[in-house]
């Protein structure tokens, strides 16, 4: 077994820690363009105003919210997470460390040339994918510099000899398909395959950037901050890895149900109705254990910040998880599509279940990294009551009504203009959610700098 010296240590928390400050900062960002959109909503006059300053139009706005959220905030705490428990859980150093400390800046290089060249009207029709060309090559580079080092560790491992525990299988599974995924993106849909063609890829980028991104890497994040908080080892490994293998086949192939309705060709839709539906499954499997798992422990949520953001997280995943099968029946789409609904459903999973498992993992691990437990407990209850409220009760709720009414009004064939005004109401919470979820996220940085160790302070 490999041991890692104190400095190799010290120096992979550096860079642990450096992702984990520059994904809050593009957690902000993404925050502040999404509130501005759904004020935007509210009032023509807010629209009116907005759309002198073409940096601020409506479209723009939206492709840079989802790159901050999707690119910045997401990936970089995923990186985060994999640089901190793949040592851990193959006892081998970080492979390239220098590497990895170029690669801190470069990702964000990528990323930042991106969002200038949305915001400044150069974008590409994929959506998720919207940055050009020259900008993707610098993303998938930087990618590639974090699969080299990931991957590195994991299969420079000496064998262990219980095998590779699940939350590195997923990992495995999250770089290695995206890398596949985003190339595919950013060249056959962007640039080759015409019309339905590239539409139908386009949905399996759509589907996979979630589903083999986002999900293999936030349920590693899950597989191992539950074992850990509640100190219980996982209840089934064969259950977890039953899990990984139905959804690394079922997974890629629905895509499609992002395009019923639509000219793609009518087999594919009828194709991605099972594939999607038989996701519940993998779902209650994986839910099952973390349950199972959690026995003995629900006491702990209570106490610990951590635990009860990852458990709450596990039943937004439920429910998330449970909408997206049921979307696959084409009653349901006649009803939902296009509508708030889907919004809705698509900010549960991005924001109610894998940014909470990362604000766990965040409440778990900064301790670690500075060696100061947090200063704070009332800024840490503020932030999981104002996240909780401002996103549940302020957004999900009201914007899941707001699609029923949109789509029960297209059903009955009223002016487009009267599914607009019965929505309107719900998108006024939807607005002052972002207000909270913002003050939530300012709350938990300004109770990490408090809590920084200043001795521990230094450059990766």
């Amino acid at each position: 077994m490999q041991m890692s010296t104190a400095r190799e240590i010290s120096s992979t928390n550096n860079l642990v820690k450096h992702h984990i400050v520059i994904g809050m900062a593009w957690l902000f960002l993404a925050m502040a363009a999404g509130t501005l959109m759904a004020f935007r909503l509210l009032s023509p006059q807010y629209a009116e105003i907005l759309s002198h300053t073409p940096l601020l139009t409506f479209g723009r706005v939206r492709m840079f919210h989802t790159h901050g959220a999707v690119f910045g905030w997401l990936s970089n705490c995923f990186i985060a997470f994999s640089y901190y428990a793949i040592p851990k859980l193959t006892s081998t150093p970080l492979f390239l460390p220098r590497l990895a400390r170029f690669n801190l800046y470069f990702f964000q290089f990528a990323l930042i040339c991106g969002a200038v060249a949305l915001l400044t009207g150069h974008a590409e029709g994929v959506e998720y994918a919207e940055a050009p060309w020259w900008a993707d090559i610098f993303f998938a580079l930087s990618f590639v510099f974090a699969i080299v080092n990931v991957l590195g560790t994991v299969f420079t491992a000496k064998a262990q000899a219980n095998g590779l525990y699940v939350s590195v299988w997923y990992v495995i599974l999250g770089f290695c398909f995206t890398a596949l995924n985003f190339i595919m993106a950013n060249t056959i849909v962007a640039h080759v395959a015409p019309g339905a063609a590239g539409a139908a890829l386009s949905g399996l980028w759509i589907h996979n950037a979630v589903g083999l991104w986002v999900t293999p890497m936030g349920v590693a994040m899950a597989y191992f901050l539950v074992p850990v908080l509640t100190g219980n080892p996982i209840a089934s490994h064969r259950l977890s890895l039953i899990g990984f293998w139905t959804l690394a086949v079922l997974y890629p192939l629905g895509g499609s149900h992002h395009y019923f309705y639509s000219p793609v060709p009518w087999w594919l839709q009828v194709m991605a109705v099972p594939l999607t539906s038989a996701l519940i499954f993998v779902v209650y499997t994986v839910v099952y254990n973390f349950f199972a798992t959690m026995k003995g422990s629900w006491h702990k949520f209570t106490s610990d910040i951590a635990l009860r953001f990852v458990t709450f997280g596990v039943f937004s995943y439920i429910i998330t998880c449970t909408q997206g099968p049921f979307h696959a029946f084409f009653s349901v789409q006649r009803v939902v599509h296009f509508t708030d609904w889907v919004v809705a459903h698509a900010h549960l999973a991005l924001f109610g279940v894998f940014s909470w498992w990362i604000f766990g993992f965040i409440y778990y691990v900064w301790p670690k990294l500075t060696g100061r437990a947090f200063v704070s407990k009332a800024l840490a209850e503020w932030h999981f009551w104002l996240t909780f409220i401002g996103f549940f009760v302020f957004y999900y709720i009201p914007d899941t009504i707001a699609g029923l009414m949109q789509g029960f009004a297209w059903l009955r064939g009223l002016p487009f203009i009267d599914s607009l005004t019965s929505a309107q109401p719900f998108w006024i919470p939807r607005a002052m959610s972002g207000i909270m979820l913002f003050l939530g996220s300012v709350l938990l940085a300004i109770n990490m700098y408090k809590s920084r160790n200043p001795s521990k302070v230094g450059t990766p």
